[in-house]
């Protein structure tokens, strides 16, 4: 009897035991595991700035509220109708890029008939070079470049054929002899350059159906190309404009369009009668960090068809500006609140007064600002030609400046695990008021040595551009998952950056 006994007790003992290697085996594997989520949901620091218009990058905030800025815009239009090739129309769906190489900015924009291009070399003054690419009325003295309606161009860093290092998506319109659209014809329509300048279809086209204005994005997470382009579809009691989105990896295969940025009840509730109704002509989107803004331009329809309609003229009239939204993925958009224009419409009169159409796909940072490239109207967007003009006009935030998390006292934040690729990291905040100081930390939370608030060289001034430092001169480890934790004190945080 005492024999069974011991033999229970050391399989008593085994099987505790057993259980104790177990938990502990099963703690250092969820252990591995957290941390492997952790690693999984790191934000890579490279080209991109780390922007706080949404929590996208957000792990921890307090004390602080968020502030959406509206763009400073200038008096008078940067690019306007002036050659016979550019008629009475300027569209400015394109894009714009600082080339380093020449040290010039580039600009693809649009007439009524035509892809165009030129250079500037700061950002104000643009010249329209004479490329000798494609003729008009018997002459290629022109900065002609391309023929598709609203162009958007892309330059495509992670492409490895040289060839096709420049991508372009635009819209073609063709009608049949019985006045029917040709669907075989008619399309968004993807185009590849070397250069930017001398451009080639792709072999596949049209890869989108219809046809109307398009912006051509880029997921640096997922390596897609991202087309938001417009559908005119049935949506809240109405036909209206509204954005869809196609995905593809070879801008040749396009995922089937969805809806992603419709107007919701709260945009419809200024409208009181039939047919007054909210929609969306467009809207240009902008990778960061940890996800994307989009610019919608929100057209308030006040009229919908005119018997005395000018030839040329639009059936639909109202007021369109441009207000911001984010996302985390570019397919699931919020709203910011308020809901104010970002770009909002001129004084009475002037350029801009009317009606803002589009932006462009991308922005430029020059100096101490960021600025986008817009389409302006005199008029609502169903004036009659000639007092309704189209120019570019050009609007300027503080650099990254489109939103800020503000501490009127002590706030915090904390971001959510960077990866850094160079440990030249810059601070975008305004602490003439007050102050601002810096920690890095592991994963877990715990300030790295050398790395602390304590040991941090705070900012004391405004700064787009302030280097973090610490005392001791320690650098910021490279390649390996890091937090940053922001102390403010009545400051002002824009962004965080390498170069």
């Amino acid at each position: 009897m005492m024999l069974v006994r011991n033999i229970l007790s050391i399989r008593a003992c085994s099987f505790v035991c057993i259980c104790a290697l177990f938990a502990i085996f099963s703690g250092v594997f969820a252990v591995s595991a957290a941390d492997q989520s952790a690693v999984d949901e790191v934000i890579t620091l490279r080209d991109l700035p780390l922007l706080f218009a949404d929590d996208s990058g957000v792990a921890f905030s307090k004390g602080v509220v968020r502030t959406i800025h509206a763009a400073q815009t200038a008096p008078q239009p940067v690019l306007q109708p002036e050659r016979p090739w550019e008629g009475l129309r300027l569209y400015v769906y394109g894009s714009v890029y600082f080339d380093q190489a020449t040290s010039l900015y580039r600009l693809w924009y649009a007439s009524a008939n035509a892809v165009l291009y030129a250079t500037s070399k700061d950002g104000i003054h643009w010249d329209r070079p004479n490329l000798g690419i494609h003729s008009y009325k018997g002459s290629n003295q022109n900065n002609i470049i391309f023929h598709v309606g609203s162009p958007s161009v892309l330059f495509d860093k992670s492409e490895k054929d040289p060839a096709k290092r420049y991508k372009m998506l635009g819209s073609r319109f063709k009608r049949k002899d019985d006045g029917k659209i040709d669907d075989e014809v008619t399309g968004y329509y993807a185009a590849y350059s070397a250069d930017g300048l001398n451009w080639n279809f792709y072999e596949k086209n049209p890869v989108l159906p219809r046809h109307d204005t398009v912006t051509l994005s880029y997921d640096p997470r997922t390596g897609e190309y991202l087309a938001y382009h417009k559908i005119h579809s049935d949506w809240r009691g109405y036909n209206r404009r509204i954005v869809y989105l196609s995905r593809s990896k070879d801008m040749q295969n396009w995922s089937e369009p969805a809806i992603v940025f419709a107007p919701d009840e709260t945009d419809d509730s200024w409208a009181k009668k039939k047919p007054e109704r909210t929609e969306v002509y467009n809207m240009a989107v902008l990778p960061h960090a940890s996800g994307f803004l989009g610019f919608p331009t929100i057209f308030k329809v006040t009229v919908v068809g005119r018997p005395d309609m000018a030839k040329g003229q639009s059936p639909t009239d109202g007021p369109i500006d441009v207000q911001l939204v984010t996302s985390v993925d570019g397919e699931h958009w919020v709203r910011t609140t308020p809901r104010m224009p970002v770009i909002a419409l001129g004084k009475s009169g002037s350029f801009d007064a009317g009606a803002i159409l589009g932006t462009t796909s991308t922005s430029v940072d020059v100096g101490n600002e960021t600025w986008l490239f817009y389409t302006a109207l005199t008029t609502t967007h169903g004036g009659a030609m000639p007092e309704k003009k189209l120019t570019i006009g050009r609007a300027a935030w503080r650099k990254h400046g489109f939103v800020s998390l503000d501490a009127e006292d002590r706030g915090s934040v904390i971001t959510k695990p960077l990866l850094l690729k160079q440990s030249s990291l810059f601070l975008n905040a305004d602490a003439s008021d007050g102050e601002v100081r810096v920690e890095i930390q592991d994963l877990a939370g715990k300030a790295l040595p050398g790395l602390s608030f304590k040991e941090s060289v705070p900012l004391n001034t405004d700064s787009t551009r302030h280097p973090f430092s610490w005392q001791g001169g320690v650098e910021i480890p490279v390649n390996n998952p890091i937090k940053i934790s922001v102390k403010l004190t009545r400051a002002e945080l824009y962004s965080l950056y390498v170069e």
